[in-house]
């Protein structure tokens, strides 16, 4: 068979290399992030452009990173809306997934706004309202984003505005499911609740189109600073600067929209994507059929832009002719009138009748059926409670057992790591063992698969000395064996003997941001300080280490370059001091 060719003068040879899976043609790569790749190609079967996305390596041959981007695929085959883009196949090797979508001929918002800066607001509304449309087809389905942010907004040839990347997306029926880490998003985009690495629904999503809204219109988000830590304490504390000291023109209203989108609490934002759509068409900001192309526009105008709306027509061949020259009087006016028009007033007559009518006994017995089916229902979910059995130590799928043996359902509400018990394992549960249950289902918070961090930079630190200690060993810290690692030099005391040094350690960074770190030591009663590291070079401490053979250290914020600064010698050979320590490892 012959090999198909790419569309004339679109792609190169550096840009095409393979036939991916007998069909498409690969060509240039249009992002990375950080665990998958998006690379345009051609499908040679359906002569289209198309955007397939695959994990990358090392990630496209791990479990649980290929389950994540399966529920990917997963999420957006339940939607289809003008607004989201369209996930058009779905299939899988032996070695990896992927995902093919609908090639959007355009820009991404983030591109836009680097280039023009603040938006117009007018045309901030329109991209607005239409990732708002998105949303609420999304929600209606269950599906919470969790990652709504300009780089994930596509604005196609037509303008319209197109959301994308469910990656990390979650729903109700995901509970057994392992997700990413309680803390995921984008940090200048995450909702208060997420940065605390709690549950989230459609309002998280409500506060990030917010902070993207707020971009558009101000030029930059409100909340910037430099580390994740920092970004992420103003989402919790910190109000944004108002919008009409950057913006004066801002239309009326605006702001308060904008402002109540970011509302701390989730109770005070607006509930649901539909009343965010009504404020933002209530203040003039979003007209629907005005967003080119769009599905709404097209049947406005039917017959064009600009077209008169005529009285509706039926088919032809479709009308029923009238019986020619046929008339009676009309009982109430005398006057002769058509039969066709006769029938309509007796109809209107029969309805203004039907209407004064008090309700019959039927309709009483239904309305009253219904209400004793309510009660009764109301009655078995809430009137009576069954008492929680204890399902604490357990695993999820023990627990949803125990319940359902006493008429209960399991609700995992947050997922936490612990390395020291195993995936699925019940760390909590509301209300407690022996307590009645309310509404048939018991809360649960469970343990989670840690996911690897790799430390891409690793270096000695010893600023009171000379600037090294024993830099040939640092590769033995990540090599993956708990029999070699990584020594302090030796000194007389467990305070460094008589020199003027307060510590020594090792400096990392990591491919990404860290939740956990774990600590393998062949040394005991050491101590250390485990440090956050800013572009600047200033620290603060995150943690301490107290010198077991083994401990797990739980960041409160994720961590992505620090410092272990050791503060404390222990005993070692004779009469000499050191610390030894295996290996180090990362995990969010």
């Amino acid at each position: 068979m012959a090999e198909p060719e790419p569309p004339a003068g679109q792609t190169t040879d550096e840009e095409v290399d393979q036939l991916f899976e007998g069909r498409y043609l690969l060509g240039q790569v249009l992002g990375r992030g950080g665990s998958c790749s998006v690379q345009r190609a051609w499908d040679t079967r359906l002569n289209r452009h198309v955007a397939i996305k695959r994990l990358e390596p090392p990630l496209n041959t791990d479990e649980h990173a290929r389950a994540r981007f399966s529920r990917e695929g997963r999420a957006i085959a339940r939607l289809s809306h003008p607004n989201l883009v369209t996930l058009i196949d779905r299939g899988a090797t032996d070695d990896e997934d992927y995902l093919v979508f609908e090639y959007i001929e355009g820009r991404s918002l983030r591109e836009l706004i680097r280039e023009t800066g603040r938006l117009d607001p007018r045309d901030a509304g329109q991209i607005a309202g239409q990732i708002v449309e998105g949303l609420s087809h999304a929600h209606a389905h269950g599906i919470i984003h969790r990652d709504v942010k300009p780089h994930n907004i596509l604005l196609d040839a037509e303008g319209r505005a197109k959301l994308t990347d469910f990656g990390i997306a979650t729903a109700e029926d995901w509970t057994r499911v392992t997700h990413e880490g309680a803390i995921v998003g984008s940090s200048r985009y995450m909702s208060p609740e997420q940065v605390q690495g709690r549950p989230v629904d459609q309002r998280t999503d409500i506060y990030s189109l917010g902070i993207v809204l707020y971009e558009m219109l101000a030029g930059s988000p409100p909340f910037e600073g430099s580390s994740i830590a920092e970004v992420g304490r103003q989402h919790i504390r910190s109000r944004p600067r108002p919008l009409s000291e950057i913006v004066p023109d801002l239309p009326e209203g605006v702001e308060r929209v904008v402002m109540r989108c970011l509302e701390k609490l989730p109770e005070n934002r607006f509930q649901s994507a539909d009343e965010l759509l009504g404020a933002l068409v209530g203040v003039g900001l979003y007209i629907p059929a005005k967003a080119t192309g769009s599905m709404l526009s097209g049947l406005r105008h039917p017959k064009g832009r600009g077209a008169t709306q005529g009285p509706w027509v039926p088919p032809p061949g479709t009308e029923a002719p009238a019986p020619p020259d046929t008339f009676r009087r009309s009982p109430g006016t005398g006057e002769e009138v058509s039969t066709g028009e006769a029938r309509r007033r007796s109809e209107i007559m029969r309805d203004r009748r039907v209407r004064t009518r008090g309700p019959s006994v039927r309709t009483v017995l239904t309305v009253a059926g219904i209400l004793v089916i309510l009660v009764a229902g109301w009655w078995l979910l809430f009137g009576r409670s069954t008492e929680a059995p204890d399902l604490v130590g357990i695993t999820l799928d023990q627990a949803s057992t125990a319940a359902s043996d006493v008429g209960l359902k399991v609700e995992v509400v947050e997922q936490v790591l612990d390395l020291d018990r195993p995936t699925g394992t019940v760390m909590a549960q509301e209300p407690a063992a022996g307590e009645p249950v309310k509404g048939g289902s018991v809360k649960l918070t469970v343990t989670r698969e840690p996911i690897p961090v790799t430390v891409t930079a690793i270096d000695d630190y010893d600023p009171d000395g000379d600037n090294e200690e024993r830099p040939e060993l640092l590769g033995q810290l990540t090599d993956g064996s708990d029999d070699t690692g990584w020594r302090t030099e030796q000194y007389r005391s467990a305070a460094f003997g008589n020199l003027p040094k307060k510590g020594v350690g090792i400096t990392f960074s990591l491919d990404a941001p860290a939740t956990v770190l774990e600590v393998v030591s062949h040394s005991e009663g050491w101590a250390a300080e485990v440090q956050s590291l800013a572009p600047d070079g200033t620290t603060s401490t995150v943690g301490s280490l107290t010198g077991l053979k083994r401990q797990a250290l739980t960041f409160e914020q994720p961590l992505e370059s620090g410092r272990i600064w050791i503060t404390k010698l222990a005993p070692a050979e004779g009469d000499r001091y050191d610390v030894q320590l295996a290996e180090i490892r990362f995990f969010r």
